[in-house]
């Protein structure tokens, strides 16, 4: 199917043209206490926006073998790197452990593949041959189109690589801080610190470890199953989100204090802003924190707020293939000039389809009135997602007053609720796979959302939120077609198709799987996913 594209009216084009004009000056404040690199923290920036100034290429290429290096692991969702002096690092946290890459010039050669602490034997037992025989025979079973022994394949990667709660989503999200430290989350309620003397040969060693949860008197913990995110304020304090609550810590990784969201789930990452304000959403409200230097506050004296948005019955989106009981979506913050709206941005679970929500960051306007259908003044609009039946997993891009979102409802999910491994390699090959991505509008002046353009053809199989570059005006947006993955580029004011870039071949190697789109400095694709790390020699395409 070709690419479908839906225009703005003329007006609204020439809005999005001088509005692409304008943004480029208004980005989110850089954050002084993150290394200054262009992927310190997940999802590039505190904002959570997944913009970059990197320029990515836009010459269309079949890139083959050589254009691309790969480090195995079994999950990596995005690595994040640093320089040291004029060589370039990649740390790549895993369910299993913490890898270090060497990545100066052409090079993409393994340094050191270090445990959790006290998770040496879980490390030891997943080795380079496994991951490869597990790929292998999932691969096997793809390009037999087998539905349901590509779906027992699936199953078994479960047993073989040791995935389980417990392992699966360690290292999810990072931040290597200003002195060159990286702080991840595994092992469910554990905080590790990391750090490799800032020498490129040197390994990168766990430095200071601590089971954050225990830390938290039993009355309170009892409620918290295991952390899902990591940021840092904009004073130096690590931000981790957990289910159930909001955690502060210091650099040493001891608890500042804490915020419980009593029955509600926290399934997502945090946003923070240049006030420390932290944006949290949980399955049934969006909260906002503020970081007072010291403590939490929930006061509305200094800014705090929450909200309800609309949502589903629990357990109904999770029944339809979705892996949230509320949003999927960790939220994206919106606005960052003088005189531009202060808003965040999340998708609900609306029960006819997932809406894209805007709420008032700070003070509620005067004159505003609430809108009709919202649950709260709070509030600034929602317009419907129609792409998408139950939320969205892949949170908004955000650039600008534009809000870019992929569909991540499976129309034909696995028989069981929460089986993300097999939805991701069954999609699009022997089932039916989430399709198209909407960006929207932000009008200042009329405080509300109209539909931009759109591209119906894009397979989100895997769940990958799209970057945009702010040097050239592009987003780059992870698809697939005929089974090859792929990633193409689009104009991000009108949507127009620019240029693709296939992978190698069909095997599920260069699958981009729960990932987020990273660049290297030289505008080389640096990519995780199920197998592992990747980097594509397309900088020069420019």
């Amino acid at each position: 199917m070709h690419q479908l594209i839906k225009r703005l009216p003329v007006v609204f084009w020439l809005t999005a043209v001088f509005s692409c004009l304008a943004q480029a000056q208004n980005l989110p404040t850089p954050n002084p206490w993150i290394a200054k690199s262009p992927y310190a923290i997940s999802h590039h920036n505190a904002a959570q926006t997944d913009v970059t100034e990197v320029a990515g290429p836009s010459i269309s290429k079949k890139l083959d073998l050589d254009d691309a290096k790969t480090i195995p692991l079994l999950w990596c969702s995005a690595p994040t790197y640093k320089n040291i002096g004029n060589d370039t690092v990649v740390f790549a946290s895993s369910p299993m452990g913490l890898i270090k890459v060497r990545a100066s010039g052409e090079d993409f050669s393994l340094i050191s593949n270090v445990p959790y602490p006290n998770r040496e034997q879980v490390h030891s037992e997943v080795t380079d041959e496994k991951i490869s025989e597990v790929m292998a025979d999932i691969d096997d079973k793809r390009r037999q189109k087998k539905d349901w022994q590509l779906l027992f394949n699936s199953w078994l990667m479960y047993y073989k690589l040791n995935v389980s709660i417990r392992t699966m989503p360690n290292g999810a999200y990072a931040v290597i801080d200003r002195d060159g430290y990286h702080y991840t989350f595994y092992d469910l309620h554990h905080l590790v610190k990391s750090f490799d003397n800032n020498r490129v040969n040197d390994p990168l060693l766990p430095v200071k470890y601590s089971n954050i949860i225990n830390q938290i008197p039993p009355e309170d913990a009892k409620g918290i199953d295991r952390l899902i995110g990591i940021s840092m304020t904009y004073d130096g304090f690590i931000v981790a989100a957990a289910t159930g609550a909001v955690i502060v810590t210091d650099r040493n990784l001891k608890v500042v204090d804490y915020k419980l969201f009593p029955d509600e789930h926290v399934e997502n990452s945090i946003a923070i802003d240049d006030k420390n304000g932290i944006y949290v959403v949980t399955s049934v409200n969006m909260h906002k924190l503020v970081w007072t230097g010291t403590a939490l506050s929930v006061s509305e004296r200094e800014g705090a707020w929450s909200s309800p948005y609309d949502v589903m019955a629990e357990g109904e989106a999770i029944a339809m293939g979705a892996a949230s009981h509320g949003s999927g979506t960790t939220p994206s913050l919106l606005g960052f000039g003088d005189d531009e709206d202060k808003l965040v941005v999340i998708s609900d679970g609306n029960r006819d389809n997932a809406q894209i929500v805007a709420f008032w960051r700070d003070d509620i306007p005067a004159e505003f009135k609430q809108k009709p259908h919202t649950l709260s003044r709070r509030i600034a609009d929602q317009i419907p997602f129609r792409l998408s039946k139950t939320t969205v997993e892949a949170s908004p891009v955000v650039y600008g007053n534009g809000v870019l979102v992929v569909n991540s409802t499976y129309p034909e999910p696995g028989p069981i609720s929460l089986d993300l491994i097999s939805n991701a390699f069954l999609a699009g090959t022997t089932r039916k796979p989430p399709q198209g991505i909407q960006k929207y509008e932000w009008l200042n002046d009329e405080n509300r959302f109209i539909e931009s353009w759109s591209i119906e053809d894009v397979d989100n199989t895997d769940w990958m939120p799209p970057a945009v570059s702010t040097a050239n005006g592009l987003v780059y947006i992870a698809n697939k077609r005929n089974d090859v993955y792929e990633y193409f580029a689009a104009d991000w004011a009108t949507g127009e198709k620019k240029a693709t870039w296939e992978f190698p071949d069909d095997s599920v190697l260069w699958n981009t799987w729960g990932g987020i789109t990273v660049f290297l400095e030289d505008g080389d694709f640096l990519l995780g996913g199920f197998f592992s790390i990747k980097r594509f020699d397309v900088g020069d395409l420019k």
